[in-house]
């Protein structure tokens, strides 16, 4: 979402800018209020920020944010002063000051992209809304560009297992209509473990997980490859693989390496699921994999499942 950052004076919290509102900026009774400047005129300038398309599917869309002058004394972006009563459209990182005194701040983005997991219709539709106002994007599949996970509980899917690599938090669906109430009646902001869902998955104890973003998990692979025997194994696992740092590989019949590849130091070889009766594995696949984990067998080792 786009924020106002105070960049003069003690420190102070930044304003946080909803889409789809108009904030004055002035020195009585509007939602940027700057006191003790009387450069400030009551009506100075606009700032307003808006998604410039419909179709929200990209995560590096943003919304766009504009500022217009009204006022008496001048508003500046980047030391240049704007023409009264005309627009701009400001970047993530432009320092506007407001008259001619020290109302000076920095506009800036923090992306926000919420990859639900889980969900109902209804509650898929109720983040979307709160997302949208806060200026970020909601997604159905996980990447790179996604800061958090929402799930009402916690089960192990293939999303939470990237999340966690990635070191993005994992929340309920009310933290976002909890923090779009504080934004909108300027009060403090949620604290983000108050919203860590329970941990649904019998077998493992709800104390041992850490759902906070740890960043030293994005290095928790490396050094290491992964070879995969079964392509629809890699399609789903690789990315996280990837994420935490690792490399992922194919191999297959046709792409065969040595034996010696298959044991080497750093190489885990994941289990292909030949017993799974929803995995279909052709006879002569079968065949190979079984070679392959002959192979390990040999060297006293065996495939991760």
């Amino acid at each position: 979402m786009w924020k106002l950052v105070p960049a003069a004076g003690p420190a102070r919290e930044p304003y946080r800018l909803l889409t789809g509102v108009e904030y004055i900026v002035g020195r009585k009774n509007c939602g940027i209020l700057i006191e003790d400047d009387q450069s400030i005129s009551r009506n100075h300038a606009t700032l307003t920020a808006n998604f410039s398309v419909t179709n929200l599917s990209q995560t590096d869309e943003i919304p766009v944010l504009t500022i217009k002058d009204n006022s008496k004394y001048g508003t500046f972006v980047n030391e240049e002063k704007m023409q009264n009563g005309l627009s701009q459209i400001l970047k993530s990182g432009d320092r506007v000051t407001f008259g001619v005194f020290e109302s000076k701040f920095r506009v800036e983005y923090e992306p926000l992209v919420a990859c639900s997991s889980c969900l109902d219709v209804s509650g898929k539709t109720a983040l979307s809304h709160a997302i949208l106002q806060l200026g970020g994007l909601t997604v159905n599949n996980w990447t790179e560009e996604c800061t958090h996970l929402v799930m009402v509980s916690v089960k192990v899917t293939i999303k939470t297992i990237c999340a966690l690599i990635c070191g993005r938090p994992i929340v309920k669906p009310e933290y976002f209509t909890e923090f779009l109430k504080a934004v909108q009646s300027k009060k403090q902001l949620p604290e983000i473990e108050s919203f860590y869902p329970p941990v649904d998955e019998p077998a493992i104890e709800s104390k041992n997980i850490d759902l906070s973003g740890r960043q030293e998990r994005k290095q928790i692979f490396k050094g290491k490859t992964f070879v995969f025997l079964n392509a629809k194994q890699h399609k789903k696992l690789s990315a996280a693989v990837i994420f935490g740092g690792g490399d992922a590989r194919l191999i297959t019949e046709e792409n065969k390496e040595d034996d010696s590849f298959f044991s080497a130091p750093g190489t885990c070889v994941v289990d292909a699921g030949l017993t799974d009766s929803q995995t279909f594995i052709p006879d002569s696949q079968k065949k190979w994999i079984h070679s392959i984990m002959d192979i390990l067998q040999r060297k006293g080792k065996k495939g991760f499942e």
